[in-house]
């Protein structure tokens, strides 16, 4: 498996953890937390350090294999079983993303065109960035995340004015209740960044990338969230189901450049595609994980169909992906927060010395590693 540098699994986790979750995230933390929920952010942030530390002390033990990997290593009948129930999340995510990502074109850019079409055409995008490998997403990331960023960063430079701090006040006096009903929200979305060790070696996966990926996700949410309170404020942030469409429409540089929104959203949107190419990534790599003699490349298309099927079959509108956030949160906690705790206390790699099983696993391997370099020549090992 090909090794990465900090910088590019720190941008990842940056990817998986802001991508999704500045699209509507932000208007069921302020309806909840009100001028407090900047907050919100920072608590679901701690919430997820416990997960990470554990995935850092797993995957130490498993320096040359991703999670599912060592998950089929360690347990091949126990591990299969819960890569299972892992695969129907991941599909569930891919269908929840590319359902947010769908509407969002389609009411920002493509008003005229079915929604159907507009869906269709984002799956062939995406099925043709996951059928290049994990490479190929990390490469996109290096490209459009940076942009984010400095998009991200630029904002307050040209908002000056338009603060408005006198909406924060109480400063210190937050609602309790709400913002804790805020962070549930919140987490249902920042958890997303638990999947980079599902695809990520041990080597690659280390304590420097893994946190600083997490604290500068985190940081510029935060950053995202105080932005939207004091520009648009919390009566009418609360209300929006794109909140952040609507920050970035209040940008006005000058009268010929009243629709700067359409130029940061040609920036932004690639960004939310290679984020959910990351999960049509993950969800065919599990699939390959589960079969030892199935193709990973061949599963991208009937996986991104199944997928693009269950978008409109688990969430007819966007509505129902608002509501579903309380109960989603509850699935996230339990296998993105508790169950890597577990994995770490059962998961062991296998001695050398023990004899037939070993050798049988070893030729899978070496088998299946043979047919990947035959397809995909020198970068056969990054591709599915």
């Amino acid at each position: 498996m090909r090794q990465f540098t900090t910088r590019q699994i720190v941008l990842l986790g940056v990817l998986m953890e802001v991508a999704i979750t500045l699209i509507h995230a932000p208007a069921q933390a302020a309806d909840y937390a009100n001028q407090h929920a900047y907050w919100t952010c920072v608590i679901a942030a701690i919430v997820l350090c416990l997960p990470i530390w554990a995935m850092l002390r797993l995957k130490r033990r498993f320096p040359d294999q991703d999670l599912m990997q060592a998950m089929v290593s360690s347990h091949p009948v126990l591990g299969r079983m819960l890569l299972a129930v892992y695969l129907i999340l991941f599909l569930i995510i891919f269908a929840r993303d590319l359902r947010v990502i769908t509407d969002l074109v389609e009411v920002v850019l493509l008003p005229l065109t079915p929604i159907v079409v507009v869906s269709l055409i984002l799956l062939l995008t995406l099925a043709f960035m996951a059928k290049g490998g994990i490479s190929t997403i990390v490469n996109m990331t290096e490209i459009f995340v940076p942009l984010l960023i400095l998009t991200l960063l630029t904002m307050p430079l040209f908002f000056g004015r338009n603060m408005d701090f006198s909406v924060l006040r109480p400063y210190l006096h937050p609602e309790v209740d709400g913002v804790i009903k805020g962070s549930w929200r919140m987490l249902g979305y920042m958890a997303d960044i638990m999947m980079v060790p599902f695809v990520i070696s041990g080597k690659s996966y280390n304590g420097r990338s893994a946190w600083y990926g997490h604290l500068l996700g985190t940081a510029f949410l935060t950053m995202l969230m105080l932005l939207s309170e004091l520009v648009i404020g919390v009566p009418i942030l609360s209300r929006l189901f794109y909140p952040s469409y609507e920050l970035v429409r209040q940008l006005q540089l000058t009268d010929f450049l009243d629709r700067f929104d359409l130029f940061v959203a040609a920036l932004t949107v690639p960004t939310f595609l290679t984020k959910i190419g990351v999960d049509l990534y993950v969800t065919s790599l599990a699939v390959k994980r589960m079969f030892a003699h199935a193709w990973g490349s061949l599963m991208v298309w009937p996986v991104g169909l199944l997928g693009y099927v269950c978008s409109f079959m688990l969430f007819s509108n966007i509505v129902q992906i608002y509501d579903f956030s309380r109960e989603w949160t509850a699935v996230m906690i339990i296998f993105f927060v508790i169950m890597p705790l577990l994995l770490w206390m059962l998961l062991r790699p296998k001695s050398k010395g023990r004899g037939g099983d070993d050798k049988a696993s070893n030729g899978e391997r070496d088998s299946s590693s043979q047919k990947e370099s035959q397809h995909g020549g020198r970068t056969g090992q990054d591709h599915l």
